[in-house]
C-alpha cells in the first residue's frame, strides 16, 4: 500500500504537509531529540589528540616505566595509531549512554551497542583489578599515604607539601606522568601539575596492584560527557565506527601527525641527553670538560654513543618543527572542514526550498 499526498491549493498553507528530513535534521541522526542536543552541547566541543608511545623508540630503552607498563598490558592501547573522524567523535559522544559494563550509542542510524567483551576484543584493555575511578578504593587504604607516594615518585630536591609539580618528578616517573597524562588519563590543562588522581596511579604502578582500567576508561569517556568537557579517546571511537561498519567514505578525517608521537623529541623535551655510556643525565649535569686535559681520540664506542646523541637531538629538532606544521595543517583541515559543512548546508537548504515549492506549487525564482 503506497502513501500518496494531496497537493495544496495554491497559496494554501497544510499543516499536514510533509517535511523532509534535512529540515529537521541531518542524515547522522535518527531523531530530532539527537539532533538538538548535538548541536547545543556536542557539536562545537574539542577533542583530544589521540597521543601514542613510539614502541621503536622505547623498545630500545631501559626505562623502568616501559616495563611497568608492559607487565600491566597496556602497550596495545597506548599505541594505537588511528585516524580520526572530528564530526563522528562529537555525534558518538552527544548520543552516548553507559549501562553497567555497555557503552550505548549510534552514528548515521546504526546502533552501536558495546558488551564488555567486544569492548575487549577491540581494545585489549585489562579488566581484572580494582575499580579505580581517581580515589582510593577500598582495598588500598591501608597501603596508601600522600606523603609516602611522594616519597617514592618525587626527587630529593622536591617539595613534599607543596603542589605537585611534574618538573620536581624522578626521570622515570616524570616520563610515566607524561604518558599518564596524555594517553591514559588525557587532559587539556594542568598538564605540568600531577594531580592527586595522577600521583595515586604513578605510586600503584609502583606497587603494582592491578586495575580493571577497562572500567576507568569507560568512567572517563562518561566523564566526559559532562557540559563543556573535552572529548578524549577519539582512536577509540574509530575502532567502533570501524567494528559497527559505519560509512566513513565521505566524512573529514584527522590524520595521524608527528606530533601525536611520545618517543625521543619528547624525552629531550625534559632537558635530558644520553651521555657517553648511554645513560640518560640532565643536561646541565654534564661533567664540564677540562681545557687543560687533552682528551685521547675518541674509541667506536664514543663514536657510536655521540651519534645517538645526535640523533637524539635532530628526533626532538623534528619534533618541534614536526609540530609547528601539523598545527598548521590542523588549521587548515579545519577550515577545509568548515566549508565543506557550509557546502552541505546549502545543498540541504537548496533542497529543502525546492520541495517547498513543489509542496505549495510555487514559482521559481527564475519564472
Amino acid at each position: 500500500m503506497s502513501l500518496a499526498f494531496a497537493r495544496p491549493q495554491k497559496g494554501t498553507l497544510r499543516h499536514t504537509a510533509p517535511i523532509p528530513p534535512s529540515l529537521t535534521f541531518s542524515t547522522l541522526f535518527s531523531f530530532d531529540e539527537q539532533h538538538i542536543r548535538y548541536s547545543s552541547l556536542f557539536q562545537s566541543r574539542p577533542i583530544l589528540d589521540p597521543k601514542y608511545l613510539d614502541l621503536e623508540f622505547f623498545d630500545g630503552e631501559a626505562f623502568d616505566c616501559y616495563q611497568v607498563f608492559q607487565n600491566t598490558g597496556l602497550i596495545p592501547f597506548m599505541s594505537l595509531k588511528l585516524l580520526y573522524y572530528p564530526e563522528l567523535v562529537q555525534v558518538f559522544y552527544s548520543n552516548l549512554k553507559i549501562q553497567g559494563g555497555t557503552l550505548i550509542s549510534e552514528v548515521h542510524g546504526i546502533p552501536m551497542i558495546i558488551d564488555e567483551s567486544i569492548f575487549f576484543s577491540l581494545t585489549q584493555l585489562p579488566s581484572q583489578g580494582a575499580p579505580f575511578e581517581g580515589t582510593i578504593v577500598d582495598d588500598w587504604k591501608f597501603d596508601y599515604s600522600s606523603l609516602d607516594a611522594r616519597r617514592m615518585v618525587y626527587n630529593d630536591q622536591a617539595n613534599m607539601t607543596g603542589r605537585l609539580l611534574a618538573g620536581s618528578l624522578t626521570f622515570d616517573c616524570c616520563i610515566m606522568h607524561y604518558i599518564i597524562v596524555r594517553i591514559l588519563l588525557p587532559r587539556s590543562s594542568n598538564l605540568a601539575q600531577a594531580s592527586e588522581e595522577d600521583l595515586i596511579l604513578m605510586w600503584d604502578f609502583l606497587i603494582g596492584h592491578p586495575i580493571d582500567w577497562a572500567h576507568l576508561i569507560r568512567y572517563r569517556m562518561h566523564k566526559a560527557l559532562r557540559s563543556n568537557a573535552p572529548l578524549p579517546y577519539p582512536q577509540l571511537v574509530t575502532l567502533f565506527l570501524h567494528h559497527f561498519q559505519t560509512p566513513l567514505d565521505n566524512e573529514p578525517f584527522v590524520k595521524v601527525k608527528r606530533s601525536f608521537a611520545i618517543g625521543a623529541g619528547v624525552v629531550t623535551s625534559f632537558s635530558y641527553c644520553k651521555d657517553m655510556d648511554g645513560q640518560w643525565l640532565k643536561k646541565d649535569a654534564q661533567p664540564p670538560q677540562d681545557e687543560r686535559t687533552h682528551s685521547p681520540p675518541p674509541q667506536r664506542d664514543d663514536y657510536s654513543a655521540l651519534m645517538n646523541e645526535v640523533l637524539s637531538e635532530l628526533r626532538g629538532l623534528c619534533t618541534y618543527v614536526g609540530e609547528r606544521f601539523d598545527s598548521l595543517d590542523g588549521r587548515i583541515n579545519a577550515i577545509d572542514a568548515r566549508f565543506a559543512g557550509m557546502d552541505t548546508r546549502i545543498t540541504q537548504l537548496e533542497e529543502d526550498i525546492s520541495y517547498v515549492r513543489q509542496c505549495f506549487d510555487l514559482p521559481s525564482p527564475s519564472s
